[in-house]
């Protein structure tokens, strides 16, 4: 998937409630929109993630660590290193295929693909004769989703946050504290 531009969108376990959208283009990179009960944006390009603070500071309280994001940083983005970006999208070396999960998906035939069963179950759906993701079924602490993939091979346009619009997870601390 890493190599042809894609589209996709559901919901996401990250934030109850909310949905996701992702654009992925090998020249541009990934742009992740996250909407619902906590908005913002993820933008992922050359192995650096830049999380938007609002949405940063809401992953954080989701695991006990308060951080409240002064006004004039609320459209700035953190950095960090992400390896690789296909992290977002990538099919795990670990999954098996699970052909009692073989199903039709919006009219086309696709094979499925599981990861061993643990705290966290991801079914991946590819179409049949072309091995192409076209559907995720997540379920990750009780929560479950659902995301379609489309659009190969369209271009998508877009930018990094601007250097200026960037700092790191200590600058952000720093900021939050005083």
């Amino acid at each position: 998937m890493r190599q042809q531009s894609f589209h996709a969108s559901g919901t996401t376990t990250a934030f109850p409630g909310a949905a996701q959208e992702t654009w992925w283009d090998p020249d541009h990179g990934l742009h992740m929109r996250v909407t619902g009960s906590m908005s913002g944006d993820v933008y992922c390009k050359d192995g650096t993630s830049y999380t938007s603070t609002p949405l940063f500071a809401a992953a954080l309280a989701q695991r006990g660590q308060l951080i409240e994001v002064p006004d004039r940083l609320k459209d700035a983005f953190v950095t960090s290193e992400a390896g690789d970006c296909d992290m977002y999208y990538r099919i795990p070396d670990m999954v098996q295929a699970a052909p009692d999960k073989d199903r039709r998906v919006n009219g086309r035939q696709a094979s499925a693909f599981e990861t061993p069963t643990g705290s966290t179950q991801d079914v991946y759906f590819l179409e049949d004769g072309r091995l192409r993701l076209i559907l995720v079924e997540s379920t990750r602490a009780g929560r479950a989703s659902t995301t379609t993939y489309d659009s190969y091979g369209k271009g998508f346009a877009f930018t990094m946050p601007a250097p200026a619009k960037t700092m790191t997870v200590a600058q952000l601390r720093a900021a939050a504290q005083g």
